[in-house]
This record gives structure tokens, C-alpha cells and sequence, in this order.
């Protein structure tokens, strides 16, 4: 067995492979995810592992998925600290497996997946008023198709993907153009102003916004419509009003008994 591995905790990447190796797995670190795009277009690695490393994770499993999805199981190796299991199948990972030292967990997984069918890549999604087809690489907004280019669309689906998170500049650029220091800012700036201005042209209401994060990167936004006020509707409610009483005030109420009869005089006298 075959697989290319990348981490950030080097001394981590080299503990397992150690532990993987004894049981005749060959591993081949990679050292970004350029370089492991690169492995696996040109040798023939059977499976990818990867840390949990947080944020820099979702990058990872974004970059393959656009890039190589589906050609081989991605694993993913958590930790302590990290996004978690969840989040990250979420994002495309094919397993997850805790590492507490020992390697016997993860070769179970990994002898499980590799062989086998991997899982469908995610071939659209639906946003909001947005659907996006990574097939034909095309956009709709409430069923009208919106003409954008190749890094335009690429652009799109990262974003939408990570709607509500901030995408560093760099991530980006590894993603749409496959190089994260070659790209201009300028270059970056000048495609996410054409792809807001595409994803809300012709539209009465303001649907999404792209904003910059300064020295960061970008962050996709939808904009949630303010709810129309409506009154509470009406309910059939049994009510009768209450009984008339008499014209004076002073008569008795009607069923009520009274036992003495009121004494006259000053009410100092009542109280003797």
C-alpha cells in the first residue's frame, strides 16, 4: 500500500509514518498541498492522509475536492485540537480516525478504504437562492444561469462553500490558480469584484456579499431577508359577558345572602 501524507506537526507526520511503515506501508510525505496534488497526479499513491489542523484542513479537502475529487480516499488523522470529525467529513473527507500513538486504528481504516469505491464527489450545491454545478461549471440564481469564467466559477464554489467563514488570500489563490505566492493582489481583487458584481446583477434585492477582510482574505455572506410583520390570526374564543348587575350600586348581588343588616350611624360606633 501506497499513500501521501501532509501535516503541519512534521514530528507527528514522521511518528506515523514510522508506525505505518513496519507494517509494509509505503508513505510519502508531502510538504504543501501543491505538492501533494502533484504526487497524486504522477505517481500511483492508493490513499492521502491528512491532519486535523484546523482551518488549514477545510483548505486542504477544498483543494482536492475541486482538483483531484474522488481518485483516491482521503483520510484524515485527528487530535487534540482540530475541527473534528464531523466538520470534516462534511467537507469531503472520506474517514476520520483518532491518533492517541498507536497506528492500529488508522491501517484498520486504511486497509477498509483503499480498493474501495470512493465516495461520489459533490457535483453541485445549493445556496440560498444559488445553485452551483461543478460539472458544467455553471451558476444559477432562482433558476436563471449566471455566465461566469473558469477562475470565476472556481472563485464561486470556494466561497460558497465556506459561506460565512473567511477564505485566506492565499488559500484562494492556491485553489483557483494552483500557486498561493505567484498570483498578484491585484489579480485577486480584480476577479472577486467581477464575480460580485455577476452574482447580484439584475437583481431588485441585495441577495450575498463578498467582503474583504483586511490582510486576510474574503468572506461570502448571504443576506437574510428582515420577515414580513403579519397580525396574529383570529381565534373563535368562547366568551360570554358577565352578568348585569342592577342599576344600584347599593343592591344586593343576585344569590348572595346577607346575614346582618348594615347598622346605621357613625362608623365609630360599627367598630364597638
Amino acid at each position: 500500500m501506497k499513500l501521501a501524507t501532509l501535516f503541519v506537526n512534521k514530528a507527528k507526520q514522521l511518528t506515523i509514518a514510522r508506525g505505518l511503515s513496519s507494517h509494509g506501508v509505503e508513505v510519502i510525505p508531502a510538504q504543501s498541498v501543491g505538492g501533494l496534488l502533484h504526487l497524486l497526479r504522477r505517481s500511483d499513491v492508493q490513499a492521502v492522509l491528512l491532519e486535523d489542523a484546523d482551518t488549514e484542513l477545510i483548505d486542504w479537502l477544498a483543494t482536492l475536492e475541486m482538483r483531484m475529487a474522488g481518485a483516491v480516499p482521503v483520510i484524515v488523522v485527528g487530535g487534540s485540537a482540530g475541527v473534528g470529525m464531523s466538520e470534516a467529513l462534511q467537507h469531503g473527507a472520506t474517514d476520520y480516525a483518532e491518533y492517541d500513538g498507536a497506528v492500529d486504528q488508522l491501517l484498520a481504516r486504511l486497509r477498509a478504504r483503499v480498493g474501495s469505491r470512493g465516495t461520489p464527489a459533490r457535483q453541485g450545491m445549493e445556496v440560498g437562492p444559488y445553485s452551483l454545478c461543478s460539472v458544467t461549471s455553471a451558476v444559477w440564481r432562482d433558476g436563471v444561469e449566471i455566465n461566469l469564467t473558469a477562475r470565476e466559477f472556481a472563485l464561486a464554489w470556494v466561497l460558497f462553500s465556506n459561506a460565512g467563514r473567511v477564505v485566506s488570500a492565499a488559500s484562494l489563490s492556491a485553489r483557483v490558480w494552483g500557486r498561493s505566492n505567484d498570483v498578484c493582489k491585484r489579480t485577486l481583487e480584480q476577479h472577486i469584484y467581477k464575480l460580485r458584481r455577476k452574482l447580484s446583477a439584475e437583481s431588485s434585492r441585495e441577495l450575498l456579499r463578498i467582503h474583504a477582510v483586511y490582510s486576510v482574505g474574503y468572506r461570502l455572506d448571504l443576506m437574510v431577508q428582515n420577515p414580513v410583520w403579519e397580525p396574529p390570526a383570529e381565534r373563535d374564543v368562547d366568551w360570554e359577558p358577565p352578568p348585569r348587575r342592577d342599576t344600584d350600586p347599593m343592591a344586593p348581588v343576585k344569590g348572595v345572602t346577607v346575614s346582618q343588616e348594615v347598622r346605621s350611624g357613625p362608623i365609630s360606633e360599627w367598630a364597638s
